[in-house]
């Protein structure tokens, strides 16, 4: 029932953002950001689309028929959808085992896959991926993208896929081209420098328009992006049954956590960014499943809100759901105007501008600051990085979370716990041990930490005491979980305490940790059978507490008269 008002009130939300797409107050600036965002992302579409074994074409098909898709039903108003980077090296690799069928199909069981995660309202557990397994995946995938665009900057043979197989084999360095390691460099040169000129320039273009007008008018022969149809072609099913379901399901996996955590990323940049309504995780999962699934339908590639095409809506003045509408259509303009031009792209100039994109990637400053403040999180960064360049990305993501998750089990497996007297009335902060040793009628003990598998012996030694009272309250405000573990352990302790005549109550848990005990039965083995919102009320369940027969007043010491008074 939750979750069907859940979804009411997210459509009622986005039907409000369309009426908000034609405001006349709005509708200029989200033209003009729109195309702004098409100048920037054409020349990417048709470098990542290469980068990933396609043909250029497929890319800005992807971002049209993606990008109108997830920009009317994402739950971020600015989140630009397209091809990125970041799945560049999947898409390559899912395109080698099982040709560009294969990818068609992986894109849209990934789409289907996210649209099943938002529904689920899980959205908010991929944001709590930690920032160095985020870093170090990102800077992974840069070094990844470098390896593979290097080689065609260098102007190398197409068999030469990465810069590893030049490694082994320098003598391979012998085949570059020296026209198109220039025309590479022109470009990388022109990424670096254009946008210190002025950050308004589309450097992308301006760099690869240079680039393409130069080895056009010098006549200089090389691989260029090629002919690119007139028009989007006509949807159909994808060739599921064409493909080995089984082999191709780890990576609509893998496709489905990268396109996810990506998205995500890129929503909560532009949450930072911009005025707009901050976004919501579960529908813009559901937005970026429906467009991975419809770009499958066109045969087009997986897509993600791209964080750097979302950064320049921001930054161009987008306001509504209207700018990503409009690149999307702009874009489709350029394919139907432009085509010709954009077939004598040369590939050494795509391939300049994604080194461009690899080096942006690489996280070195984030790892320098966790370096500073976290030498294990510096750790875990490099760890995800080595993983995802030496094994394949959810090895390198599975690294990642696991050592985070140690990190954390390590520094969480000491539980605080403090034990206080409440022998007068009211009194709840006197520490237990007593000059007298007299044993004590009610404690209260207080747990600070969650009660888990790593810290819950904390809890066993207090059965163990000499000095136990008649009464032990547990204070539980500080405990923010319990898992099974903890739930064990508390039973445990409960029922050796009371072999030793020691009753239990509980007091002050909160809510997710009070319904975790009623699951496991415990305040059935409780005085009193239930638990309390204050100390101060299981106190009072407990009784008058007696007081401690005052101590007797050491007799008056007089003195004996001397003999000079005397």
């Amino acid at each position: 029932m939750a979750s069907e008002s859940f979804w009411r009130d997210r459509a009622r939300a986005t039907f409000r953002s369309y009426r908000e797409m034609i405001s006349p107050a709005t509708l200029p600036a989200d033209v003009s950001a729109g195309i702004t965002v098409a100048l920037v992302a054409l020349p990417l579409n048709l470098a990542l689309a290469i980068a990933c074994g396609v043909p250029a074409a497929v890319g800005v098909v992807t971002a049209v028929v993606a990008g109108v898709v997830a920009a009317l039903t994402g739950g971020s108003h600015l989140a630009v959808t397209g091809p990125a980077a970041a799945m560049v090296p999947l898409c390559y690799e899912i395109v080698q085992r099982h040709g560009a069928r294969g990818l068609v199909v992986a894109a849209f069981l990934a789409g289907a896959m996210q649209v099943a995660l938002g529904l689920a309202r899980i959205g908010r557990l991929v944001q709590s991926i930690p920032v160095s397994v985020v870093a170090g995946f990102m800077s992974g995938i840069g070094l990844l993208i470098l390896g593979g665009q290097l080689p065609r900057m260098l102007g190398l043979p197409t068999e030469i896929k990465t810069l590893a197989a030049v490694a082994k084999d320098p003598a391979l360095l012998g085949a570059a081209r020296p026209a198109a390691i220039l025309v590479g460099a022109a470009v990388l040169a022109g990424m670096l420098l254009l946008p210190r000129i002025s950050k308004k320039l589309p450097a992308a273009l301006l760099a690869l328009a240079g680039a393409t007008v130069a080895v056009v008018a010098f006549g200089v022969a090389m691989p260029s992006v090629g002919a690119i149809p007139r028009g989007i072609p006509a949807p159909q099913l994808p060739p599921v049954f064409s493909v080995d379901l089984v082999a191709i399901l780890p990576e609509a996996f893998a496709l489905t956590a990268l396109a996810s955590i990506e998205s995500l990323l890129s929503a909560v940049a532009v949450d930072a960014m911009a005025k707009t309504p901050r976004h919501n995780s579960d529908q813009e999962l559901v937005g970026q499943g429906l467009a991975n699934m419809v770009s499958a339908l066109f045969g087009g590639l997986p897509v993600t809100g791209v964080i750097v095409r979302s950064s320049v809506a921001v930054q161009s003045g987008g306001k509504t759901r209207m700018t990503p509408i409009v690149h999307a259509v702009a874009l489709l303009g350029i394919m139907l105007v432009a085509a010709p031009v954009v077939a004598r792209v040369p590939i050494a100039a795509l391939a300049g501008l994604l080194v461009f994109i690899g080096l942006r990637l690489l996280e070195w400053r984030e790892l320098r600051k966790m370096w500073s403040i976290s030498r294990f999180e510096a750790f875990v960064f490099l760890a995800t990085m080595a993983g995802i360049v030496l094994f394949d990305f959810i090895d390198g993501v599975m690294i990642g979370v696991v050592l985070a998750l140690v990190h954390f089990a390590h520094t969480q497996r000491q539980l605080g716990v403090q034990t206080v007297s409440a022998d007068e009335p009211g009194e709840v902060a006197r520490l237990l041990d007593s000059s007298d040793g007299e044993p004590t009628h009610v404690s209260v003990v207080r747990i600070e930490g969650p009660i888990f598998f790593v810290s819950h012996t904390g809890l066993e030694e207090l059965a163990t005491r000499d000095d136990l009272p008649q009464h032990l309250v547990f204070d539980l405000a500080g405990v923010p979980l319990i898992d099974v573990t903890g739930l064990e352990t508390l039973r445990a302790q409960i029922d050796r305490l009371a072999d030793r005549g020691t009753r239990v109550l509980i007091a002050r848990a909160s809510e997710p940790v009070l319904q975790r005990l009623e699951r496991a039965g415990v305040p059935n083995m409780l005085f009193g059978e239930r638990t309390y919102p204050s100390v101060t009320e299981a106190l009072a369940a407990i009784g008058p507490i007696p007081q401690r027969p005052p101590r007797p007043s050491p007799p008056l010491r007089t003195t004996r008269p001397s003999i000079a008074t005397a």
